[in-house]
């Protein structure tokens, strides 16, 4: 993924998003090519160094397969918030601008291990649905729990590399920042806008101080 060095999300932005729980898509290379699959998959940070994600998919899914063989290299896309972004947003007088995408996105790479043991499955479908406040597994009788976990099989990716990239306007003038996020609750994108109002503002602000403390170093005493 190309991150120009004003779009590199940090570290803590990074483990924001990977705790979402949030569906991405899971691209592994098999016989056929390259393969993808939208999938819910939730972060365990205990699960190395770089932690791990843990999901599931359905049986007849031949995705897996490979991984069931040993450690397959796979890289596991999230997306955070993202919005349109109209070009008279981005202009300012004299300055006409081109509409754009803002976006967040996570990049997780790592080996990905197939989990077919029925304990290890139940224990991942409990967990990622109570990280969205869904409890239903254990209201449903053990029968049909076993029943169901038979059709899926778990996955794990442990993360070797983490690349975050929010390309979110906080390379633009505060002005047009503002003008940005104004725009976007207007249109209902909200949550591009809390996000920029939390980050991209107080970067872009900061920014401008800086330049303007430039500035004024290098003005002559009158």
């Amino acid at each position: 993924m190309y991150i120009p060095a004003h779009f590199a999300m940090t570290p803590d932005q990074i483990g924001v998003v990977l705790a979402s729980g949030a569906a991405g898509d899971l691209v592994t290379h098999t016989a056929d090519g390259l393969v993808a699959t939208f999938v819910p998959m939730l972060f365990d940070g205990d699960g190395g160094p770089l932690g791990s994600l843990v999901g599931h998919l359905s049986l007849v899914n031949d995705q897996w397969r490979p991984a069931a063989e040993g450690p397959t290299p796979a890289l596991f896309i999230l997306h955070g918030p993202g919005d349109y972004v109209q070009a008279e947003w981005l202009s300012t007088p004299g300055s006409p601008n081109v509409p754009t995408w803002n976006y967040v996105t996570v990049h997780a790479w790592g080996d990905l291990v197939a989990h077919r043991d029925p304990a290890w499955v139940r224990d991942a479908v409990r967990r990622l649905s109570a990280a969205h406040g869904d409890a239903s597994i254990d209201d449903l009788p053990a029968g049909e729990v076993d029943t169901l976990l038979r059709a899926i099989v778990g996955v794990e990716l442990r993360i070797t590399r983490l690349d975050g990239k929010a390309k979110m306007s906080q390379n633009k003038r505060p002005q047009v920042v503002g003008q940005v996020i104004d725009g976007l609750r207007t249109a209902g994108g909200d949550d591009t806008a809390d996000w920029m109002a939390e980050h991209s503002l107080p970067r872009a602000q900061a920014k401008a101080d800086l330049l303007a403390g430039l500035r004024a170093s290098r003005t002559p005493d009158s």
